[in-house]
């Protein structure tokens, strides 16, 4: 995969609520000490604030309690008098500070260094926690979470049934629904409506003799072939058992068996009135497999923003899901939000030539975006270049194979002209910036298109 990205970290990003003009103390909602935040830790605050400018480092200067600090307008090793910012009174804010941050910027060779950014083409952090400082790649991510009990389908129906289940309290209005079976493997079955969770079949209070089981409600609402269970026991039904429908002759009667496919289930003479339930996911569309016999596991996932922990693959992220605070390996996906499917993640973009479009990898941090280039007429003889800019330079009599961006090539000669070469070691081949977006072999012969990362 090549080395990997750098991912934005931070001691601690805390939550200024008040200022206090008298003591120079900054309030935080956050434990400092639980966090480790101590006196010589730079920050930034994301707004300005009772005399703290945003996008400005400052450093802690002594921690006064749990939640309470001073701040300083240098490096300590530079403040000899201990001096702390002079602060004006603020109450009840929530300002985002972010401490000892780490690998959060870029700093293209335009100019300008250091935390936080300089310059117009200084370039934001890939991943991290989004409370963090400064632009972010934020991927929208579907987490999967492994349901309870089993799950039955048929490639003829948008209805998905559940034995065990409780789908009115795991599943939500577009949820993407996964059958897992005993090997692990998954089918992506689609995606849930509005309509999801019980439905109830009121049992009459008497059965006499045989297998039919009488109804007050509408027993040709019970789905045939597919799991019931029931709210009470009734005879010889358990409640908390899953039997399956055998049929249903008509609204006021229906017959169970103990599997699927079975004998009807002879019943003994009962009182009482449960509800013979059956737990539904009403898909978008007919479902994708057949699922019978013992039934299959099942997992289900909601979009959600989200942030990269760590790159794992070419493809393949650990990601924290922004509203849930799952942890999980997600793939990139080249499809919309409301179609990731469990355990896939997309990270929105933009480029010249197609507009929207979605990354399917994000290329080492340490790439050069605007490496230095190297102009013709300048080039030293034995030094390997890739060509940057083909300009109106004759790369053939500098010892390249053809006059194209990209081509490498041994010098043989300084070359003339206006093309521009870059040296072999950095990496020109980046797919990502927080800046205008150009369509390959337009700007300064970049071999291929420059991208907008949409962020935060």
């Amino acid at each position: 995969m090549g080395r990997p990205l750098k991912i934005a970290k931070a001691q601690a990003v805390l939550t200024i609520t008040d200022t206090t003009a008298a003591t120079d103390y900054v309030t935080v909602t956050e434990n400092l000490t639980t966090l480790g935040v101590i006196a010589g830790m730079p920050f930034v605050v994301a707004t300005t604030v009772g005399g703290l400018t945003a996008n400005t480092t400052y450093w802690v200067l002594t921690v006064i309690d749990d939640n309470n600090f001073t701040a300083s307008a240098t490096d300590l090793s530079a403040n000899t008098t201990r001096t702390p910012v002079a602060l004006s009174d603020t109450s009840g804010g929530s300002v985002s500070a972010s401490v000892g941050v780490v690998d959060a910027y870029f700093n293209n060779p335009l100019g300008g260094a250091g935390f936080p950014a300089t310059n117009a083409n200084t370039y934001g952090v890939v991943g991290g926690n989004t409370a963090i400082i400064g632009s972010q790649v934020l991927p929208r991510v579907a987490i999967g979470i492994s349901g309870t009990g089993n799950i039955y389908s048929s490639t003829a129906s948008a209805l998905v049934y559940g034995a065990g289940t409780d789908f009115a309290n795991t599943v939500s209005t577009g949820s993407a629904i996964q059958a897992v079976d005993e090997y692990g493997t998954t089918t992506n079955l689609g995606f849930a409506t509005a309509t999801f969770g019980y439905v109830s079949v009121a049992v009459a209070n008497t059965v006499v003799s045989g297998n039919v089981i009488g109804t007050t409600g509408n027993a040709l609402t019970l789905a045939v072939n597919q799991p019931v269970s029931f709210s009470a026991n009734l005879g010889t039904l358990v409640t908390g058992t899953t039997y399956f429908v055998n049929s249903t002759p008509n609204a006021a009667a229906f017959t169970v068996s103990a599997t699927l496919g079975g004998a009807p289930k002879v019943m003994t003479a009962a009182t009482g009135t449960p509800d013979a339930l059956q737990d539904s996911i009403t898909l978008t569309a007919n479902a994708l497999a057949t699922i019978t016999g013992v039934g299959q596991n099942y997992v289900y996932a909601d979009d959600e923003a989200g942030f990269i922990l760590r790159q794992k693959g070419k493809t393949k992220y650990l990601v924290q899901g922004g509203t849930t605070g799952l942890v999980a390996q997600c793939y990139t996906a080249n499809v919309a939000n409301t179609a990731l499917t469990p355990n896939t993640m997309n990270i929105l973009s933009t480029d010249a030539a197609s507009g929207t479009a979605y990354v399917s990898s994000v290329n080492d941090y340490n790439s050069e975006i605007f490496p230095t280039q190297v102009a013709a007429g300048s080039l030293s003889v034995g030094t390997l270049y890739t060509i940057y800019s083909s300009g109106t330079t004759d790369w053939s009599v500098c010892g390249a194979a053809s006059n194209m961006t990209g081509v490498t090539f041994l010098a043989t000669a300084a070359g003339t002209g206006t093309g521009t070469a870059v040296v072999n070691s950095v990496n020109p081949d980046v797919i990502a910036t927080f800046n205008t977006a150009y369509a390959a072999n337009t700007y300064e012969g970049q071999p291929n298109p420059i991208v907008v990362i949409a962020s935060a």
